[in-house]
């Protein structure tokens, strides 16, 4: 028994020392990129969340528990951090109807005309039938706050409103452009995580045309049309070596459907 006993050895120091580097040395490899893994996890997870609530706002107009409805999404301060506020909005067929048959109401140019300018509006707080920002708690509606993810913009909002009928698709804000005095719908929402590791800014910085102009490393475009069509995209980067330095460089890249 005793000559068994004297067989079983523990770690002595030396054998520790090495286990400890070993894991160690896995460790620093392998974080950055389960870092990585978990930021884009995150931007996606957003992503997926605010092309459900869209879908969700969407599909009571065609359910008839709403005429109309928006998305509205602000990017704002919130003390010393910043969030994406992602809101859904409702008007009843009632309401819908007044305002169709006030040619004095805020639907109407002068001209008689229906103001896209102003029907998806971001400004009237008794606007809309129910509004999670004015305390309904319906299920129809809902908000979702993001703290990890931007835009690409600051301190602003944009809108999006769908009708039943798709004559009443219009935005407004950073959602919306004017073209020779004709409301243009952006069919855009970029998203990207909140993130200095590849640029400095706190947003996506991408252009009008939908083009990044610095490397994102978690960079996605949700898209949306008049009929309720909602997609999502991320953008992959591709890279190539610079002749003078052989170093690799960002070279642009391309949308990919997700």
């Amino acid at each position: 028994m005793r000559a068994q006993d004297e067989k079983i050895k523990g770690f002595n120091i030396l054998e520790l020392i090495v286990v400890v580097l070993i894991i160690g040395v896995l460790s620093a490899v392998g974080y950055p990129r389960f870092n990585d893994w978990r930021k884009d996890r995150e931007t996606r997870d957003a992503v997926i969340q605010i092309r459900s609530l869209i879908q969700g706002i969407y599909s009571q107009t065609q359910r008839g528990q709403y005429a109309f409805v928006q998305v509205r999404i602000s990017e704002e301060a919130d003390g010393a951090d910043r969030n994406i506020v992602v809101t859904s909005k409702g008007m009843k067929a009632e309401t819908l109807a007044s305002l169709l048959n006030n040619r004095n109401s805020v639907w109407w140019t002068a001209n008689r005309t229906p103001d896209y300018a102003n029907i998806c509006n971001i400004t009237d707080d008794a606007y809309w039938d129910d509004d999670p920002e004015q305390g309904a708690d319906n299920i129809e509606v809902r908000q979702i706050i993001f703290k990890n993810v931007t835009t690409n913009w600051t301190d602003n909002t944009g809108a999006i409103c769908f009708g039943k009928n798709d004559r009443w698709f219009s935005g407004n804000g950073q959602l919306a452009s004017e073209n020779n005095n004709d409301v243009v719908v952006d069919n855009y929402l970029f998203i990207c995580d909140r993130s200095i590791k590849y640029n400095t800014s706190i947003r996506c910085d991408v252009d009008g045309a939908g083009t990044p102009d610095t490397e994102h490393g978690y960079l996605y475009a949700i898209e949306w049309s008049r009929f309720g069509n909602i997609t999502y995209e991320k953008f992959n980067n591709t890279y190539q070596i610079n002749p003078q330095n052989g170093k690799k460089e960002w070279a642009g890249g391309n949308w990919v459907a997700q």
